[in-house]
């Protein structure tokens, strides 16, 4: 039985689905920070940053919730890549991809509103992709998937048949590093 209400503060229907596996009652309030505003070089803290910022963005609108907050990125060669702008953008992300690893990381923030505690942490992942043609590169670009997720692919969906393989937290790839979620939620006494 869940003991708190719970927020997710994100319209992403990957997280809301993460949380729907795991079993929680939540409600959804979507973050209105603008993260293109923010410049860390760290990436790490960059993530860790974001989700903490949306969260709080929610958060001041409850007086008595556990508020959810991520923000999830990949990186190739110490750059980072978002969600492409377009499908040319697109299409230069997964060439550059393309038989390369790279890494994604979800960063995730829990806040408390009753008692003020903040947590923070992070899932990391590296993704290896398969040598890509041209035209499994378009017919992916057809699907309309690239131009909703960063690093141009959503690896629960369409996306999954570009990985060759994967080292790391699945869950943080998908959007949400489920575990270390779960764990803090018990600990915060919210189920």
């Amino acid at each position: 039985m869940q003991k708190r209400k719970i927020i997710l503060a994100s319209k992403s229907p990957r997280r809301k689905k993460l949380l729907e596996q795991i079993g929680l009652e939540f409600e959804i309030c979507q973050s209105n920070f603008d993260e293109d505003s923010v410049i860390l070089a760290d990436p790490i803290e960059l993530a860790k940053f974001l989700a903490l910022k949306k969260a709080e963005a929610v958060a001041k609108n409850y007086d008595d919730a556990i508020i959810i907050g991520a923000d999830t990125f990949t990186i190739l060669e110490n750059k980072f890549i978002g969600k492409p702008k377009d499908k040319d953008e697109a299409r230069i992300i997964l060439k550059n991809f393309s038989g390369r690893e790279h890494k994604v990381i979800t960063g995730l923030a829990i806040i408390d509103t009753a008692s003020g505690q903040v947590i923070k942490e992070t899932g990391q992942a590296v993704i290896k992709f398969r040598n890509l043609d041209e035209r499994e590169i378009e017919d992916y670009i057809a699907t309309g998937e690239p131009l909703d997720a960063a690093g141009a692919y959503n690896m629960n969906d369409h996306g999954a048949a570009l990985v060759e393989s994967i080292s790391g937290d699945y869950y943080t790839v998908v959007g949400l590093p489920l575990s270390k979620l779960y764990v803090e939620l018990r600990k915060l006494g919210a189920i």
